[in-house]
């Protein structure tokens, strides 16, 4: 019963997912690096998702399949923390701010080094006895380490691209972050109800949506807010808004 009830939660997660894909392939609104960044992120969702269906099939299932058992775990513990990295490439990170997006692969490189290492002792973060079960281990609490600051990391590069583009929505990233936590958290304390990929997915929906709704905002020449915006903003005034400021200026299409 749980395999399938797993079997069906990860099938609408991979519809879902490649809906998304077909999306972003026919959208023209996106540039190259959102749509590339969007397209693995999503990719790489599936393939966790994937990867922990396979776990669960083959636990506790005849020890030919312990390898593949490891092995599907393995990606899937140590490719998790990636997933918020391709989100925050989406964005288009200035010259200062690609030096942490470096940082952040290196510290996943190192992270899935340690995980590799862990596999010729007896387990870091999760170990498969040699009766092909497995079963947490102490240095679980690594993962959820790298798994929170990668979702940190995230919130703080789109609280600072939503500073950027003057958006007014920034507390709904807030929102979107503490789903995503709390979907983990009950994830960690109910393993069997398999929910996490669910929420991830989820979430990434959600940020495209929200990534697109901030950028189609913008002026593509200026960097600006648009004349649709403008327009936008100037027709839902309120009758206690007491006062409009306009400013122009001359030549202003020579300005870079």
């Amino acid at each position: 019963m749980t395999d399938l009830y797993f079997f069906i939660l990860t099938a609408i997660n991979l519809f879902v997912l490649l809906f998304m894909c077909v999306l972003i392939r026919l959208s023209e609104t996106l540039n190259p690096r959102q749509a590339r960044g969007f397209l693995v992120t999503y990719i790489l969702i599936g393939s966790i998702s994937i990867l922990e269906l396979i776990s669960v099939l083959v636990n506790d299932g005849p020890l030919w399949l312990r390898w593949l058992n490891i092995l599907s775990n393995y990606l899937g513990f140590g490719l998790t923390p990636a997933v918020p990295i391709c989100l925050v490439y989406t964005l288009n990170c200035a010259e200062g701010r690609t030096g942490t997006l470096k940082a952040a692969v290196a510290l996943e490189i190192l992270y899935l080094l340690l995980l590799t290492g862990s596999l010729f002792s007896n387990g870091l973060v999760f170990s498969v006895d040699t009766a092909n079960h497995y079963s947490r281990q102490s240095g679980f609490h690594i993962y959820m380490f790298m798994y929170y600051l990668g979702i940190a990391y995230l919130l703080f590069s789109s609280l600072e691209m939503a500073r950027k583009f003057q958006n007014r929505g920034r507390e709904l990233i807030y929102a979107l972050a503490g789903f995503l936590a709390v979907g983990t958290l009950v994830q960690i304390l109910i393993p069997e109800i398999h929910i996490t990929w669910l929420c991830v997915t989820l979430i990434a929906v959600l940020y495209f949506l929200y990534c697109n709704e901030m950028w189609n905002q913008l002026d593509g020449l200026t960097g600006l807010l648009s004349q649709k915006s403008y327009l936008n903003r100037t027709l839902n005034l309120q009758p206690e808004d007491k006062m409009l400021i306009v400013l122009d200026l001359d030549n202003f299409k020579y300005i870079n």
